[in-house]
């Protein structure tokens, strides 16, 4: 089952989503159910794939031998969804943890420290510097949570709430309950437009609770917890050294054409440890989803706009992305035109298709030549219900792409290789 802090998350973007979809025809899927099966864990499908791979190395860049397989994939059931899309019946599968866990929520916190809100950011600038004549730390870990400033002395959390908070309160809640039964830390909570605003009643509200701070609550200490989740360099260096279950190696991803935001979303989102870059080349939609970006916060997540057929010429983006996210509805032989200058050699494409394509599979063999596409084992999932059993296809990159492709604009869907 997905732990209930990302199954959380997850339906905070649905709603976001929603909201959005409501001013653009970003997604064909209308109702909250419908949008959490075909569009949320559709999208997550790839979790356990991208779990699974790992960035190319050295040699695999310079070699055009076939190589195995770089990943094992099993068929994987996939979550129910809840009734009305709600928590109700919890998902059914949980995919293999990551064993950067620690290293991800780390790398998640320094991200939210360097993309503050200017809410967060005012805060900051009133606490920071011991200006309390206590120390204020800012995005500090808990276990797999992250407070927005915390007080070690005082055992005192403060977060700084937007819009989205207000459809996430028993959420909220149940968080505050838990550092509390299990950390002893009181947490407080500002509205945006009241550290904005009111900054002087904010400070003062503070320094109450700093100069009586509640008694100790039970279960391990923070500074405890702080030893084993390591903020400071030592824990840092211990993450990159493979101290914690093996060295952690970031995937830069692209999805191409993400649309409304899927599977860009939703897996960065999950797998926050990874960089994830959207592409479209229509500009309302970039536009609708870079604001669920900044709503949700979500620091791993960057958009560019533009056609693909152009971007891929372009140095920032060719051959630099480990993976490339193709979740569109061409044919296959035109979705590896446009994806494959995009990865890394020893990268790979995951492509969401149906079952039934052996006459698009056969098509494409041309397209797998011409661009280096070796297909490795397909990963099957199920949906359940009337959405059925899927699969993403895997190919993997074994040479340079040729300078003639991709080929000008609009001409890969017209002439398709074949």
């Amino acid at each position: 089952m997905i732990e209930e802090d990302m199954h959380h998350r997850l339906e905070m973007l649905r709603d976001a989503f929603f909201r959005e979809n409501a001013k653009l025809n970003l997604s064909a899927f209308r109702t909250p159910e419908a949008c959490w099966t075909g569009n949320i864990l559709d999208s997550i499908a790839a979790l356990e794939l991208l779990h699974n791979l790992h960035p190319p190395t050295p040699s695999s860049e310079t070699s055009s031998t076939p190589q195995p397989p770089s990943h094992s994939i099993t068929q994987s059931p996939i979550p129910i969804p809840s009734p009305g899309g709600g928590r109700g019946r919890e998902m059914e599968w949980q995919p293999k943890r990551n064993p950067s866990l620690h290293g991800s929520v780390l790398s998640h916190a320094r991200e939210m420290r360097k993309n503050p809100t200017e809410a967060e950011r005012k805060l900051w600038d009133a606490l920071r510097f011991d200006r309390l004549d206590t120390r204020f730390r800012r995005q500090h870990p808990i276990e797999n949570m992250i407070i927005d400033f915390y007080c070690h002395d005082a055992k005192l959390g403060i977060e700084v709430d937007g819009p989205i908070h207000d459809a996430r309160l028993d959420f909220d809640e149940d968080r505050e309950i838990r550092l509390w039964e299990d950390h002893g830390i009181q947490i407080i909570r500002f509205p945006n437009e009241e550290v904005l605003h009111d900054l002087p009643r904010v400070i003062a509200k503070i320094k109450e609770l700093i100069q009586s701070p509640p008694p100790p609550g039970e279960g391990p200490g923070v500074g405890e917890m702080n030893e084993k989740m390591g903020e400071g360099k030592e824990m840092e260096n211990e993450i990159k050294k493979g101290g914690l279950g093996g060295e952690v190696e970031l995937l830069k991803i692209l999805d191409l054409g993400t649309g409304g935001g899927f599977p860009l979303l939703p897996l960065a989102i999950c797998l926050p440890q990874y960089t994830f870059t959207g592409m479209d080349s229509v500009q309302k939609k970039i536009a609708a989803v870079q604001r669920i970006i900044d709503a949700m916060k979500i620091p791993n997540a960057s958009l560019v706009c533009g056609r693909s057929e152009e971007l891929a010429r372009e140095g920032a983006h060719r051959e630099q992305y480990d993976v490339v996210l193709v979740r569109g509805l061409a044919a296959l032989n035109v979705l590896l035109e446009l994806a494959a200058p995009f990865v890394k050699v020893g990268g790979h494409i995951l492509c969401w298709k149906s079952l039934n394509i052996d006459r698009e599979l056969n098509d494409s063999l041309l397209a797998r030549a011409e661009l280096s596409c070796q297909m490795e084992k397909p990963h099957e999932y199920n949906l359940g219900g009337t959405w059925g059993r899927r699969q993403i296809l895997v190919f993997r990159k074994r040479a340079k792409t040729s300078d003639k492709f991709p080929r000008e604009v609009g001409e890969p869907k017209k002439n398709p290789l074949l």
